[in-house]
């Protein structure tokens, strides 16, 4: 029982860091252009103008007077945009403009992120499984959690996270079963953590799937001590996450965060930096429930029954 609810609530975290993750880079979803895309160019005001443009090795394009523009690197949106800007100085005129990707449906863009040697984006020319996007990137790090990479797809309005044991596959030589990856796919492969009891560890108690000190390397973040202590659990109260911090001169400074306005809005100030001999607190939910679940209560209600049909008696 305590593994499945270990499980649940680090698939609970894993998906709201997700939507965090998304929301936050709206990029992830959409298609990048880059040198040798062809745009249809659309000006319902000089129909003159309308037109196929190629993308340059300089991630330019070129349009009559105008001259050329550079729109490699930027999303469809953000070069119609630009377009237009261009166009209108030159033809006052024109109001507005579409651009469209021709061939967008052969673009199979996966991105690659975490312990991965070259992280980035990439492009397939078919859909690839999750063990040939992270190959693409340059494959893993040492410090790569195999049994535990995540797959971010949108669905709609909505995103879905689902794991991948990638160390599995490859030991049991089932790698051509592994999920096929969709357009806009995020893989995520994180570091491996473990329970450390040294110095330098990073203690994270209260409500998380399993409280314990944990070696977290590098620049790591309060997301990532949560993460390694396998998530927060159903009841946490996440909107004061308590990190303790020993000062040089021995005191002790006490920090609040309301880790539950990062995941939601995506607001940095509230998923800090975590240092090494970090004491991260996870305080459960206070509910009108919970006194009930409260022997103390109960031997109280037994108690002041018995006083009151003495006192009847």
């Amino acid at each position: 029982m305590k593994g499945f609810i270990k499980n649940v609530s680090f698939l609970i975290a894993l998906s709201l860091m997700a939507i965090a993750f998304l929301s936050s880079s709206v990029a992830a979803q959409e298609v990048i252009l880059r040198a040798g895309d062809r745009v249809n160019l659309t000006v319902p005001q000089r129909e003159a103008l309308d037109r196929t443009l190629t993308i340059d090795q300089q991630g330019q394009v070129t349009l009559p007077i105008v001259g050329k523009i550079a729109i490699g690197g930027m999303t469809v949106d953000e070069a119609q945009n630009v377009l237009l800007r261009a166009l209108r100085n030159i033809y006052p005129s024109v109001r507005s403009i579409s651009i469209n990707l021709l061939g967008e449906e052969s673009r199979r863009t996966i991105y690659v992120q975490g312990e991965v040697v070259d992280p980035g984006r990439y492009g397939f020319e078919k859909n690839p499984t999750v063990w040939e996007a992270i190959r693409e990137a340059g494959g893993t790090t040492a410090t790569a959690a195999l049994d535990v990479v995540r797959v971010i797809r949108a669905e709609g309005e909505y995103q879905r996270t689902f794991l991948v044991n990638l160390k599995e596959a490859i030991e049991t030589g089932k790698i051509d079963e592994l999920p096929i990856l969709q357009p806009g796919d995020a893989v995520i492969v994180s570091q491996s953590t473990a329970i450390h009891a040294g110095t330098g560890s990073v203690k994270v108690i209260g409500a998380v799937a399993a409280p314990g000190p944990y070696q977290l390397s590098g620049s790591k973040t309060l997301l990532d001590a949560i993460l390694a202590s396998g998530g927060y659990s159903p009841n946490a109260n996440l909107k004061q996450v308590v990190v303790i911090r020993t000062m040089p001169d021995g005191a002790q400074l006490t920090l609040t965060f309301n880790f539950k306005r990062y995941l939601d809005e995506g607001d940095i100030r509230h998923n800090p930096l975590i240092l090494s001999d970090d004491t991260v607190h996870v305080p459960a939910e206070t509910t009108g429930l919970a006194v009930f679940k409260d022997p103390r209560f109960w031997l109280a209600v037994m108690t002041a029954y018995a006083a009151v049909y003495a006192i009847l008696q």
